[in-house]
C-alpha cells in the first residue's frame, strides 16, 4: 500500500540530531530480575555498544539497536526504561515487534513518532502508520511514546499519555483460536492422554525401574499441563521445594502466576495433583533428589524438572504426537482444559481463579464458545460434536471378520455395558482378562483397541448406546464431571468418529 504522506529525511535527521544532543547520560548500569534464575542481572555500558544479551528462561536473548540508525540513543533510552517498566518477556516482544515495523515501514516512520508534537504525531499515525501496521506492532510503537513521555523526552510529557492511549489499532480477534475450536483437543484424544497416564501409574505400582527418568519426567510434566493448564513458562519455574508429599499419598504443588501487569498479583498458587496421579510425583521427586535427572543447560539446579520453558513445550508436542498422532501444544491443552470446564458449569470467576486471569472478562470467551444444553446433550449423544476434528485411526489398526475369529477368545471384544450385549466390534492387544478397564465402553478410547473394519457395526453401537447416555444426562443435570457421563459421551464420540472413517467415500453421515 503506497504510504498517504512523504517523510522528509533529512529535516527529521537533522530534528532526531538535536533531540540525540539534548538527551541526559544513559546509567552506566541498568539492573533487571531474571524470575527464572531467581537473580538481578544487568546491562552494562549501554551507551557504548549497539547490542546487549537479555538473560531469558535460561538463554542469552540477543537485543541489536543497528536497525534503529540516527535514533539509536533514543531507543537506548526507551529500552532502559522498560526493562524497570515491563516483564522481561513483554520486552523482548514489543523490542521485536517494532524491529518488525521499521523493516517494513522504515526508521524514518518511528523518528517521525519521536520527533513531532503530540497532535502532529497523532495525524502521523492516522495517516502514514496505521496503512500498514499489525496490531502488535502498534502496540510496540505506543510503548515507545508512553516510555517517551515518563522520561520527558522532547515533546512528549506524563499528559500525552492520554492521546497514545486514545491512538487506534488495527481490530484484532485475540481468542479466534478458542471461538472457530482448532484448539480443542478432542475427547478420544483426551481419553488417550488419561489412558497414558493411568498406565505409566500402573506400571509404576508394579516395578518403579520399569519407567526410565526421562519417561518419568515426561508423564508428570503431561499431568500438570492436561490437569490444571499451566503455562509452559510456569511449568519450568516450579522448584523442587514446591511439591509438598504427604504421608496419606496427597501431592500438592505451588505454582508461580506469570504474565501478569501488575507485579503484586505474581503471588504463589497451590494445586493438588489428582490422587491416582500422586505416585509419579512422588517417585520423580526421588529420582531428582539422588540426582538421577539430567538438568538441561542453563537452567537453575533449583526448578524440579530440569528444562527450559521451550524445553517443556517440546516435551509435551512430542508426547502427545506419539500419543495421539497429532501434536497438540501447551497453549492447545490449556484451551482444552478451560472448555472443559466451562462446559461443566464452572463459574466466571473460578475459571478465572483456574487460568490465573486477572479479570473475568478473558473467561467470556470460553462461555461463548460453550454450547447451550440441547447442543450439550446432542454432543453427548455423537450427534452435533462440539470438538470439530476428524477422527484418525493412527494409534490402531482396523481388522477384518476372518482376522477378528481367529483371535484368541479373550483377544475378541465383548460385554454388556449397562444391560445392552455387544460383541463383535473389534479386538483387542492386550486381553480383556488383562484389562482393567470396562470392556466395550473403554475400548474404542484404547490405543489397543483394534476395530472391525465395517461401520454398521459401530454405528449399531453408537445407536444402542445413545438411550443410556440420555439417562445419565438427565440424572447428572449434563455434569461432564460425572465419570459415568463423561465415560460414555468419549464413548460414542469415538465410535462415531471411527464408524464415519470406515464409510466408503461419498457415503452420508449419520
Amino acid at each position: 500500500m503506497k504510504p498517504a504522506i512523504t517523510l522528509q529525511s533529512d529535516r527529521l535527521v537533522a530534528d532526531i540530531d538535536r533531540l540525540t544532543s539534548s538527551l541526559p547520560p544513559l546509567p552506566a548500569v541498568v539492573k533487571y530480575y531474571d524470575d527464572f534464575a531467581n537473580e538481578i542481572c544487568s546491562v552494562r555500558d549501554l551507551s557504548e555498544t549497539d547490542q546487549v544479551f537479555l538473560a531469558l528462561d535460561g538463554r542469552q536473548h540477543p537485543i541489536s539497536f543497528n536497525a534503529f540508525g540516527p535514533a539509536t540513543q533514543v531507543m537506548k533510552h526507551v529500552f532502559a526504561d522498560w526493562l524497570g517498566e515491563h516483564d522481561l518477556h513483554y520486552v523482548t516482544i514489543l523490542f521485536g515487534s517494532t524491529l518488525s515495523y521499521l523493516a517494513r515501514r522504515g526508521v524514518l516512520s518511528l523518528i517521525e513518532l519521536l520527533v513531532s508534537q503530540p497532535f502532529d504525531a497523532r495525524s502521523h499515525w492516522n495517516t502514514f502508520v496505521l496503512a500498514e501496521v499489525s496490531a502488535r506492532e502498534s502496540y510496540s510503537l505506543r510503548a515507545i511514546l508512553h516510555s517517551l513521555c515518563r522520561l520527558n523526552i522532547g515533546h512528549w510529557t506524563p499528559t500525552a499519555a492520554s492521546l497514545i492511549r486514545a491512538l487506534k489499532s488495527p481490530k484484532v480477534d485475540k481468542y479466534r483460536v478458542v471461538r472457530i475450536g482448532d484448539c480443542f483437543m478432542p475427547l478420544d484424544h483426551q481419553s488417550l492422554i488419561v489412558d497414558h497416564i493411568d498406565a505409566m501409574c500402573a506400571a509404576l505400582s508394579n516395578d518403579p525401574q520399569s519407567i526410565d527418568d526421562e519417561a518419568l519426567r515426561d508423564v508428570c510434566i503431561l499431568v500438570t499441563s492436561y490437569q490444571y493448564a499451566f503455562r509452559p513458562g510456569q511449568i519450568a519455574r516450579i522448584e523442587t521445594a514446591d511439591v509438598r508429599l504427604y504421608s496419606t499419598g496427597a501431592v500438592h504443588v505451588a505454582v508461580a502466576r506469570i504474565k501478569q501487569k501488575d507485579k503484586r498479583k505474581r503471588i504463589r498458587e497451590t494445586r493438588r495433583i489428582k490422587r491416582e496421579w500422586g505416585p509419579l510425583f512422588n517417585e520423580f521427586v526421588k529420582r531428582r533428589d539422588a540426582g538421577r535427572v539430567m538438568i538441561e543447560e542453563g537452567v537453575p539446579p533449583r526448578l524440579l524438572f530440569g528444562l527450559t520453558p521451550s524445553g517443556v513445550s517440546r516435551v509435551i508436542l512430542e508426547l502427545t504426537s506419539d500419543l495421539t498422532g497429532e501434536a497438540w501444544s501447551p497453549t492447545d491443552l490449556r484451551h482444552t482444559a478451560a472448555q472443559r470446564l466451562a462446559d461443566g458449569g464452572i463459574s466466571h470467576a473460578g475459571l478465572s481463579e483456574f487460568m490465573g486471569h486477572s479479570s473475568d472478562r478473558v473467561a467470556n470467551v470460553y462461555f461463548d464458545a460453550s454450547p447451550p444444553q440441547a447442543k450439550r446433550i446432542n454432543a453427548a449423544l455423537a450427534i452435533s460434536p462440539i470438538y470439530k476434528h476428524v477422527a484418525k485411526i493412527a494409534t490402531t489398526k482396523t481388522i477384518d471378520k476372518a482376522m477378528l475369529l481367529g483371535l484368541p477368545a479373550e483377544k475378541q471384544i465383548g460385554g454388556v455395558p449397562h444391560g445392552i450385549p455387544i460383541a463383535g466390534i473389534g479386538g483387542c492387544n492386550l486381553g480383556q482378562n488383562l484389562c482393567m478397564k470396562n470392556p466395550v465402553v473403554a475400548c474404542y478410547t484404547c490405543s489397543q483397541f483394534m476395530p472391525l473394519n465395517d461401520p454398521e457395526i459401530h454405528q449399531e453401537v453408537v445407536d444402542s448406546l445413545r438411550p443410556v447416555v440420555t439417562e445419565f444426562a438427565a440424572a447428572s443435570r449434563n455434569n461432564q464431571q460425572s465419570p459415568a457421563y463423561a465415560q460414555l459421551k468419549s464413548t460414542l464420540d469415538a465410535a462415531r468418529r471411527i464408524a464415519e472413517e470406515l464409510k466408503p467415500d461419498g457415503q452420508e453421515e449419520v
